[in-house]
């Protein structure tokens, strides 16, 4: 046996190697991979309080790092037309009937960022924070205005049908909300997206079982198209 093990030492020797160099990648591949998992952003869109049409949104930052907010969208969509939103700021309607309430900032730092995280999403999320982002009536509610004050008419945006005129119409609608913010390590920006499905029967249900992340090139620059398109 000793004398098999020197007569072919060369070969065990390049197969130890070979064997050792497979290990190494190996080990370096999942400290890559760990790596990568780390840094890679993550947003979460979730629904709470039920199924029904009264549910609210959370937007959830699982990365490891604060996530700068940037744009979030409501797209309404029932096969024929789609519709765009932003969301991102509060209700100028709503606003206005909160009396007694400054937002100049004169009662004080503390009340005045309280009330800057009413009337915005827009700023950073802290790691493992989440912001809401309302109410689907309200939201919806908003859209209709935005439609109805818009300069072109609801015809030429392609008969806009919201989701309680397609309950009406035994149509299921599909709703998506797009959340779009820079992240540190990312160049451009980043962003998550989940659609919801408000179905004929009134139950509102997410149509996707994770939040789908939009973080690879081809998809920042789509997110960066559509950044600029509502900014």
């Amino acid at each position: 046996m000793t004398a098999w093990i020197e007569q072919h030492s060369t070969v065990l020797q390049i197969i130890a190697s070979f064997a050792t160099l497979l290990i190494w990648v190996f080990y370096a591949q999942l400290l890559f991979a760990s790596y990568r998992r780390i840094r890679r952003p993550k947003i979460v869109i979730n629904q709470m309080l039920g199924h029904s049409h009264k549910a609210r949104f959370l937007i959830s930052n699982m990365s490891q790092e604060a996530i700068h907010i940037e744009t979030v969208l409501l797209c309404l969509d029932t096969g024929d037309t789609r519709l765009c939103e932003v969301v991102t700021d509060a209700d100028p309607e709503q606003d206005q009937d909160r009396d007694g309430e400054n937002v100049s900032g004169d009662d004080g730092g503390g009340k005045y960022q309280a009330r800057l995280e009413e009337v915005t999403l827009q700023g950073p999320l802290a790691s493992g924070k989440c912001i809401e982002l309302g109410a689907m009536p309200n939201l919806l509610a908003r859209v209709r205005r935005h439609i109805e004050k818009s300069d072109q008419d609801i015809s030429q945006k392609g008969r806009v049908i919201l989701p309680d005129e397609a309950h009406e119409n035994g149509q299921d609608c599909r709703i998506e909300f797009i959340a779009i913010g820079v992240y540190s390590s990312e160049k451009g920006v980043i962003g998550a997206s989940r659609t919801f499905v408000y179905d004929c029967n009134g139950n509102l249900r997410p149509e996707q079982v994770q939040t789908t992340q939009h973080s690879g090139m081809l998809a920042r620059r789509r997110m960066a198209r559509l950044h600029s398109q509502y900014i």
